[in-house]
């Protein structure tokens, strides 16, 4: 199993309070803390959908072991003795990620180690974003039974507004304004408009696993 621990979280938002009262045409501030509170709500809902982190943040995804990779299919009878490969391949559980600053492990007696980067490559180009186990390189032994691997890194865009694509910060406006339009409302239906599917749905990260941090496959463009 894996988790992931938000250490220090997004500085800002992915767009300004002065932006969000224009989109919504008001010209007083007796709503700003009402609005304020739809802008996280709406990056809140448009990280979760995209499966992405916006605005920079520092990340803890910790792991209980490594992932034992695919066996060949074998016909007829195989002898010899049973040999477990592990696949060189650790997936990171937020996209998109600018630095990965360490990774620790923890054994039985829950004494940490730091696992040399000499062991691995980090491929920041690929999304999402992976850790591989270089030739030569050997895996941490004699991990604790949960949460032996913990890797530190910062997941987002950038650390401006102007960072995250357009196309993301014009769907939490959207996705605002209907939260502020439609506040006190409730049909017994609280389905974003169909319009802001649209326009996340190129940045959406598909899980076809029951794993979050297996088998991740992307769908559209970065």
């Amino acid at each position: 199993m894996s988790g992931l621990k938000v250490i220090t979280g997004p500085s800002i938002e992915p767009i300004t309070l002065s932006e969000a009262r224009n989109h919504l045409r008001l010209d007083l501030d007796v709503d700003d803390t009402l609005v304020n509170t739809y802008i996280q709500a709406s990056r809140n809902w448009a990280e979760n959908y995209t499966g992405r982190a916006f605005i920079n943040r520092t990340m803890q995804m910790f792991l209980d072991g490594f992932r034992i990779g695919d066996s060949p299919l074998w016909e007829g009878m195989k002898t010899g003795p049973y040999v477990v490969n592990y696949s060189n391949i650790i997936e990171l559980g937020l996209t998109p990620v600018s630095s990965l600053s360490s990774i620790n492990y923890y054994t039985d007696d829950d004494t940490q180690h730091v696992w040399a980067a000499s062991n691995y490559y980090v491929d920041l180009i690929s999304e999402p974003a992976k850790i591989v186990i270089r030739d030569g390189g050997t895996y941490p032994t004699s991990l604790r039974p949960a949460n032996g691997l913990e890797i530190n890194f910062v997941a987002g865009y950038g650390d401006n507004t102007t960072d995250v694509p357009q196309a993301i910060r014009l769907a939490m406006l959207q996705f605002m304004a209907y939260l502020y339009e439609h506040r006190g409302d409730y049909d017994g239906n609280i389905e974003a408009p169909s319009i802001l599917r649209g326009l996340l749905e190129p940045f959406k990260v598909y899980r076809f696993n029951n794993n979050p941090y297996n088998t991740i496959v992307r769908s559209g463009i970065a």
